[in-house]
């Protein structure tokens, strides 16, 4: 469908906002010359572990709602229902999408309430408060072919898994594939080989690639940017796409899936893409939603609580949750490749492709630390390019950012 108004070279740019076997003994009775040999007594059988007694456990489960992609929530509970009655445990679900942080650290400093947390924030930052979820995730690995490196990196503490992740969310480039065909440009971003940390964890913000990186927004926020995306909220990049004044964008499929709705000239005239590769390499950016138990849980409840998320998240059921967000969500798991769990939508293709490709915040540390995670939810790299924008000068930009994390490692 071919809109109205034509677009200039300079409005179709406007708005680029980015689980033992016992050894059996063998008896062998004293021969006496005249008897036989005395048999050979068979080996003991190994004492059978005691039985997982799930029955009367309570799991309480606290966590955002999907409001993005709300199909994905009733995947969640549908499940837990028919869990909840088949093992005779009581699940209750509170949805928080605005004291949820704070509901929490209540729980934590009271011991009582929510069992199973869910979160986006890094799970560093909860370490101290989480329960060692290790076997669990060890059987999931093993069915699924390996964890991809993101979920460790950011779930195991190095010692330990703290935290089972959900999945990742991998953001596609979205664009007005329409508009650029009209000017005959093709999409153009750069890798420059800039990172937060060494692996030996120091800081390597510092430096002439981070620059780089900060000098090409700064020109191209000036010649293709909405002079507003500075100020852009979660929600306000999906707006603008929709509403024709952006035409590129990182972001998943909720600027599709809406426009299909209610914009179809949009959904009909736009793609999205992977990250472009530069000369550094070809990067894509992803945080990990997690699922994690806080270690008051104890006895029954850990058991049930540990046995829900093991029998949630394996294949035959998160691959229905994958499913449902159709590329919202992207599995941590290579053998999800060959599931049935990808978008049919061929302008959502890309999403198998983006599944082995992206890397969480500070991924070149070993295991991603408590200072990285607080520079992920503080969105210390966001800021610092915000600011380059808006001081029109790299090195102040840098320097600020630098200061912030000083600050940060007071908290870590």
């Amino acid at each position: 469908m071919k809109e109205k108004n034509s677009v200039s070279r300079r409005k179709f740019l406007k708005g680029a906002g980015v689980v033992a076997v016992g050894a059996g003994a063998t008896a062998l009775a004293a021969c006496a010359p005249a008897a036989a040999p005395a048999p050979t007594a068979a080996p003991a059988k190994p004492a059978a572990p005691a039985p997982v007694v799930l029955k009367g456990a309570t799991i309480n489960w606290l966590g955002g709602s999907w409001s993005f992609l709300p199909e994905l929530d009733p995947v969640i509970s549908d499940f837990a229902k028919d869990w909840a009655t088949q093992n005779g445990v009581t699940i209750n679900f509170e949805r928080e999408s605005t004291n949820l942080a704070a509901k929490i650290q209540t729980a934590i400093e009271t011991g009582k309430g929510a069992n199973i947390i869910q979160l986006a924030d890094a799970p560093a930052g909860w370490a101290k408060s989480l329960a060692d979820v290790s076997t669990v995730a060890e059987k999931l690995s093993a069915e699924g072919g390996g964890y991809l490196p993101a979920a460790p990196f950011q779930c195991n503490d190095g010692s330990k898994w703290i935290a089972l992740p959900l999945g990742q969310h991998n953001w596609f480039m979205n664009y007005r594939a329409d508009w650029f065909k009209e000017a005959g440009y093709d999409i153009i971003l750069w890798g420059f080989g800039g990172k937060e940390f060494n692996p030996d964890g120091s800081i390597a913000l510092d430096s002439k690639e981070t620059l780089a990186a900060l000098d090409y927004f700064i020109k191209f926020h000036k010649q293709a940017g909405d002079p507003e995306e500075i100020a852009y909220d979660d929600g306000a990049n999906n707006t603008n796409f929709n509403q024709g004044k952006i035409s590129l964008t990182a972001n998943v499929n909720t600027i599709y899936l809406p426009a299909k709705k209610n914009f179809p000239a949009v959904a009909e005239g736009m793609n999205h893409a992977i990250p472009p590769k530069g000369p550094a390499g070809r990067f894509g950016a992803c945080t990990l939603p997690w699922w994690g138990i806080l270690n008051h849980t104890k006895g029954a409840d850990l058991d049930a609580a540990k046995a829900y998320i093991g029998d949630f998240m394996a294949m035959k059921n998160l691959g229905k949750f994958y499913k449902a967000g159709q590329g919202y969500i992207l599995p941590l798991l290579p053998k999800y490749d060959s599931e049935d769990i990808w978008p049919s939508d061929p302008k959502l293709a890309i999403a198998k492709e983006m599944f082995k490709l992206a890397l969480p915040a500070g991924y070149a540390l070993k295991n991603q630390n408590k200072l990285a995670s607080l520079m992920q939810s503080k969105l210390i790299v966001g800021k610092m390019f915000a600011q380059a924008a808006i001081l029109n000068d790299s090195r102040k930009a840098l320097d600020g950012a630098l200061k912030d994390i000083a600050d940060l490692k007071l908290l870590a």
